[in-house]
């Protein structure tokens, strides 16, 4: 009785789990997404410092250029690089903004902003 429920239990947790990983490993921009969603309020707060107002950005074209450990080891502290395409209207857009991010353990700030206007 133990082993024919221990076999179903495997079973289904087989059913269940398989599709799941399945699914992320067939995704190759749900991490990167992912990430990307968690620094969107940081983005968008270092958008309005820098242009006074949100200024729209798609989220999509949205690139991450690195991300670096600060430290040696496995150090939860990380430099990241991004690059947004700001836009006015229907996607006329206004340049290139670079921003680099500190992202630790205990929040993200923004410690660099760069806009590149297009010519």
């Amino acid at each position: 009785m133990k082993k024919c429920l221990v076999i179903s239990l495997m079973v289904i947790s087989l059913i269940l789990l398989s599709p799941i990983s399945l699914k992320a490993e067939n995704d190759k921009y749900l991490l990167p997404d992912a990430f990307l969603t968690t620094l969107t309020t940081h983005i968008d707060n270092a958008v309005v410092g820098y242009y006074g107002e949100l200024t729209q950005y798609a989220l999509y074209d949205t690139e991450i250029i690195s991300i670096e450990r600060t430290q040696t080891g496995r150090v939860f502290s990380f430099t990241v690089v991004i690059k947004i395409f700001p836009f006015e209207k229907a996607h006329n857009y206004i340049g290139e903004d670079t921003l680099t991010l500190e992202v630790v353990p205990s929040g993200v700030s923004v410690t660099s902003y760069k806009h590149q206007k297009y010519k």
